[in-house]
């Protein structure tokens, strides 16, 4: 039968920047940490944890392992050097490697494969962001499990937040949010290219984006909500405004010294919206532009 010194113990394979503060967390809040990484330097200035002599080691020792590594194909390589996989059963890897959702479901069937658990969770912030209220952590896997670890993921931030019992949902979240980050990043550089080009201040152009941001926030959860009901009709911005806007925004990018395929890509995907009929609509329609028929 388990006790509960299992829940107060933890071993971290990975010790770059982020592993290595996850450890030095697990410390701090009172756990027994074991940690490995494949260049034993990488645990100098780590105190008070027990530094394993290899990767089964780690895992042999606690119930709980967290692997925080370059890439899955490290994940996948330092699993796979598990000589006897009997000892992964009734263990729960807890991977925070980046990676894609593919990736994600070949580790997942290898960890069930061994009668282990497997959680997979997508850091949304920087090693020194890490532990706070708000450091968000999109978790996925068996739900049984993260209910079973939650106090000891509880560590690492205060938004711990578990998506589906797949664990590929949680790389697939991180990358719909990275859609949305870039998208809007990339835009604002061309923000920064049309200051310059009128001679606007760009500390003026930061403070007004700052200042309208929350605004645009609401209105982008709107508009996921209006897709998640079906609903096409005019509540908040009809589609015709965006077509002009976005054409506006093309032309006048056209006349300076840019690259054009962003600006016009947008153009056309509120240009298509309107050829198929869909301009009396609100502006989340254009999502019928965007994926392809079946």
């Amino acid at each position: 039968m388990e006790t509960r010194t299992h829940y107060n113990k933890v071993s971290v394979i990975g010790l770059g920047q982020m592993g290595k503060k996850m450890a030095q967390m697990y410390v701090a809040a009172g756990f027994d940490v074991h940690v490995w990484n494949r260049n034993p330097n990488k645990a100098e200035g780590l105190k008070n944890v027990k530094i394993a002599e290899s990767a089964e080691a780690a895992i042999l020792e606690n119930i709980l392992i967290i692997i925080c590594v370059y890439d899955n194909d490290a994940t996948r390589e330092i699993l796979s050097s598990v000589s006897d996989t009997k000892i992964f059963a009734g263990k729960t890897i807890l991977n925070l490697t980046t990676g894609s959702p593919a990736e994600v479901e070949q580790i997942e069937t290898m960890i069930n494969q061994y009668q282990g658990h497997y959680l997979n969770g997508a850091i949304q912030a920087a090693p020194d962001q890490m532990g706070l209220p708000d450091t968000t952590i999109l978790m996925a896997g068996d739900s049984v499990i993260f209910e079973k670890f939650k106090p000891a993921l509880n560590v690492l931030g205060g938004n711990i937040k578990h998506l589906n019992t797949k664990a590929a949902a949680s790389p697939a979240m991180d990358l719909a949010t990275l859609t949305w980050l870039y998208g809007a990043y990339v835009g604002l550089m061309y923000g920064v290219k049309l200051c310059q080009a009128f001679g606007l201040k760009l500390d003026d152009y930061g403070t007004t984006i700052g200042q309208i941001a929350p605004g645009f926030v609401d209105f982008f959860k709107h508009e996921i909500g209006e897709i998640d009901r079906d609903h096409w009709e005019i509540t908040q911005s009809p589609l015709s405004i965006s077509v002009s806007a976005t054409r506006r925004i093309a032309d006048t990018l056209k006349d300076l010294p840019v690259a054009q395929e962003f600006p016009q890509i947008i153009a056309s995907i509120l240009r298509q919206a309107d050829s198929r009929g869909l301009a009396a609509k609100e502006l989340a329609a254009i999502i019928k532009v965007i994926e392809t028929p079946a």
